[in-house]
């Protein structure tokens, strides 16, 4: 395949504009890089977020998007995990670097070879593209943020509670804590519940319940499980009550809860001895390449292939760039437990 001198892509020009279609030039991958010819691209809350209110913009216009496959077009110098033709997902990194030729939203984008999974033949290009931002973001909160192990053998006994388990994040953590030998809690709407439980969810609470809290403390205690750890997934002030509500019970010494977003909310009260920590998603990227590349290089093709973690369901919105502003208004509209993915 070779690499055209122009692409369209879709721009934003200014705050809760509506995206427009521009041509730019294809760019060569640097060092460390690869080119990809994205085939589907998935749309995050964080997008439509970014569109409506012009937060995290520094300046416009600017290219949204993090999630993307497709083939590999052209490898820069150094790198040799990956060739031309290759199937791949990966995560484009411009909401950090603030660089558009590595954002997700156009035809063409480049990316970090670090960051980048090789995609195997039983995956589609559109599951594909759901994974990057979950897989970064969960992996920053169960292996970064709160610290725990990686390998199954080293978790034994060890219990975690996912809140907001029905979300894209929220579902990857709970495969991730299972892959790496976890005991997994969840709360989520009670719809999502037995694809949960398929997920690898030991006990589920509707997170809706009133008493979601109490019935985990129990559920736990029951069960002989003390839960120190927690992600929430939702991140606002009445998830975070009652995620803090089960951690307080825990008798361990080190407390923590993993967050995705935001200030820590005014009116919720953290107890003494619970540590909360901002997850940072792009940091899988630059402070923590080392997880980047064991988790894109070393298992996730092989999770995929082996059917080991499964990509979440697809609303796919739309064929080529100009479906994107589509896929971000059906996203702000409340897409539910799937992923909008958009087709190139």
């Amino acid at each position: 395949m070779e690499k055209p001198p122009s692409h369209p892509a879709a721009v934003l020009q200014a705050i809760a504009s509506n995206l427009v279609i521009e041509e730019r030039k294809t760019p060569l991958p640097g060092p460390g890089d690869i080119l990809v010819r994205n085939h589907a691209i998935a749309i995050n809350p964080v997008d439509w977020k970014r569109q409506a209110w012009g937060v995290l913009i520094p300046s416009f216009p600017v290219i949204l998007g993090a999630d993307i496959s497709g083939t590999v077009v052209k490898v820069g110098e150094s790198v040799t995990a990956f060739k031309p033709g290759d199937r791949v997902l990966g995560f484009a990194d411009a909401f950090a670097t603030h660089n558009h030729d590595r954002a997700a939203f156009q035809e063409y984008t480049v990316i970090s070879a670090t960051s980048t999974a090789l995609l195997p033949e039983n995956i589609t290009f559109k599951q594909g593209a759901t994974l990057p931002t979950a897989v970064a973001t969960a992996s920053m909160a169960l292996f970064d943020v709160l610290g725990l192990p990686r390998e199954a053998a080293e978790n034994s006994g060890t219990s975690v509670l996912i809140w907001g388990g029905g979300s894209s994040v929220g579902s990857m953590a709970i495969q991730l804590a299972r892959l790496a030998g976890l005991k997994v809690y969840a709360a989520a709407s009670e719809r999502q519940h037995k694809r949960l439980r398929g997920l690898g969810s030991s006990f589920l609470v509707d997170y809706s319940s009133p008493t979601a809290a109490a019935d985990v403390i129990s559920a736990a205690d029951r069960a002989g499980d003390d839960i120190a750890f927690a992600v929430d997934a939702i991140s606002t002030a009445d998830s975070l009550a009652p995620v803090v509500g089960v951690v307080s019970k825990s008798t361990s010494p080190k407390k923590k809860i993993a967050r995705t977003l935001g200030a820590w909310p005014e009116g919720v009260v953290l107890p003494d001895g619970v540590e909360t920590q901002h997850i940072l998603g792009n940091e899988f990227t630059s402070r923590r390449v080392d997880l980047s590349v064991w988790m894109c290089h070393d298992v996730l093709p092989k999770w995929l292939e082996r059917g080991e973690l499964v990509p979440q369901e697809q609303n796919v919105v739309g064929g080529g760039v100009g479906a994107l502003q589509r896929g971000l208004d059906v996203l702000k509209e409340g897409a539910g437990s799937e992923k909008a993915v958009v087709e190139l």
